[in-house]
């Protein structure tokens, strides 16, 4: 998936292997469940829009940094992860067996923030709930477009990703697709992590959007099979949260 879990690094340390890679940014102590990361963009048609706004890099970055969430976004009980936010150069894409890899970023991108929680669970000491959310702006519709026609591709050509610390990432098929009326495209994905040391399997969501030439992804995965309906619903309030913020400016 283009620019989303979004999503930094895949080391235990507290990061998600989610959308822009932080470049050296420390890690935190605590293992996290994963999220599936995204690719760089492939050629597709581009839908018809109304003209989108015209930013500088500045604006664009501002505008990234107001929309991903904090914390206290997410509720009562979350935390910054080790790596809490960052902006990133690089993307994380997928070799052709599947692995993760890392990339620079698409030449669309004008600006982008990514922004990491966590959720301790009383019933799991060594694995904590996660969650993230990646806003990229893109120059163009185009840019923005094939940023998320490359997650349905990504999510066809690799049912299962392997992430560099040996995680991986199994696609459920027939995800519901939640209705964001407002948003000129929606993609959700969700599926179970395998962490390498065993355990789990952790179910997690990632939920992208898009209005004009600006992409939202929110991730969140839990460590614990039987809580899907908890990860949808938890993923879908922080799209919703973030789609709301852009609409209102």
């Amino acid at each position: 998936m283009l620019g989303v879990l979004l999503l930094a690094g895949c080391a235990d340390g507290g990061d998600d292997p989610f959308a822009i890679t932080p470049n050296g940014a420390p890690t935190g102590t605590s293992p996290v469940v994963k999220g599936p990361g995204p690719t760089t963009t492939r050629p597709s048609a581009t839908p018809a829009t109304s003209a989108p706004p015209s930013r500088t890099p500045e604006q664009a970055q501002a505008l990234a940094a107001s929309l991903a969430l904090t914390p206290e976004d997410w509720g009562t009980g979350f935390a910054k992860q080790g790596t809490y936010e960052f902006a990133g150069e690089t993307w994380t894409d997928y070799a052709a067996d599947c692995t993760q890899q890392t990339v620079p970023l698409a030449p669309s991108i004008t600006g982008q923030w990514v922004r990491q929680v966590q959720l301790s669970d009383t019933a799991q000491t060594k694995v904590l709930s996660s969650g993230s959310t990646t806003v990229v702006v893109h120059k163009d519709v185009r840019g923005a477009h094939e940023q998320v026609q490359n997650a349905h591709q990504v999510k066809d050509r690799c049912p299962t990703r392997t992430y560099t610390d040996g995680t991986q990432a199994k696609d459920t098929p027939g995800a519901e697709q939640p209705p964001f009326a407002e948003a000129d495209e929606v993609f959700a994905e969700e599926g179970l992590m395998y962490p390498k040391g065993g355990g789990g399997p952790y179910p997690y969501v990632v939920l992208t959007l898009r209005k004009d030439t600006v992409v939202m992804s929110a991730y969140f995965s839990a460590p614990a099979a039987d809580r899907m309906p908890e990860v949808r619903t938890r993923t879908t309030q922080a799209a919703r949260l973030m789609l709301d913020r852009l609409l209102r400016r």
